[in-house]
């Protein structure tokens, strides 16, 4: 099939992503659920092995493992995402059916992005301010490498390179989505996250309730993330008359 050519931005996606968040609740499911399940389990990792390199190593392989958790959850929440803007209300169930069939695609293209990305950490590490770049390169151009696999029906295998393919065709609308992916994940929860510890005090004299409202607006985070990424994909990738 021959693919339409790439769509001009359209900034209206999102604003439009809040209501259609808020009528679909079901889309921060599973997002939340990973992110529990994440925190709680790098919780226990690295605390029950100490320090040391053994614990190091532990605390390696939790982060890694978390990263997986939370793409997968992400590629969950851009199927049902995609039911959600194609049609105003989404289903749960069908979208947790299509998440479960297209679980090994998903994890495929999170464990290629996640791999990707170290590597741009390492090499920057050896390269120096070139760290920066490198990293900034990896996210824009693998931006829409887990929709590609939730919605797009790629093989994981190959989501890293359509992912790059479409980021050549639509390169402002990608570089957008990123930044406000960055934007949200890395600066806004974690910020979020503080100030609520700091003026809630059981917040903060209870890490098992600070770790579930953090993960439950990291999960908020993901699902409007997903609208983004799910709209932005599919119209670079299948264009506007999709919907």
């Amino acid at each position: 099939m021959r693919r339409t050519q790439g769509p001009d931005v359209d900034l209206s996606v999102y604003a439009k992503a809040v209501p259609l968040l808020l009528r679909n609740p079901a889309i921060v499911v599973v997002p939340l659920l990973m992110a529990v399940i994440g925190a709680f389990l790098q919780l226990t990792m690295t605390s029950s092995n100490g320090g040391g390199a053994l614990g190091g190593l532990t605390g390696q392989l939790a982060s890694f493992i978390v990263i997986l958790l939370e793409l997968f959850g992400l590629g969950a929440a851009c199927i049902i995402a995609d039911d959600a803007w194609r049609h105003g209300r989404a289903s749960f169930e069908k979208g947790w059916a299509e998440a479960r069939n297209r679980g090994g695609d998903i994890l495929l293209a999170a464990i290629g992005f996640t791999l990707l990305l170290a590597v741009a950490q390492y090499a920057g590490a050896l390269l120096g301010p070139l760290a920066i770049v490198l990293m900034v390169a990896v996210i824009v151009f693998l931006v829409w490498a887990i929709p590609a696999a939730a919605i797009g029906g790629v093989p994981g295998g190959a989501a890293i390179q359509v992912s790059i393919d479409r980021v050549r065709g639509a390169p402002l609308p990608a570089v957008i989505a990123a930044i406000v992916t960055v934007a949200l994940l890395a600066v806004g929860v974690p910020i979020l996250s503080v100030y609520l510890a700091v003026w809630i005090p059981l917040l903060h004299s209870s890490i098992i309730i600070n770790l579930l409202v953090s993960a439950l607006l990291q999960g908020i985070a993901v699902g409007y993330i997903a609208l983004i990424l799910a709209k932005t994909y599919a119209d670079a990738a299948f264009g506007t008359r999709r919907w």
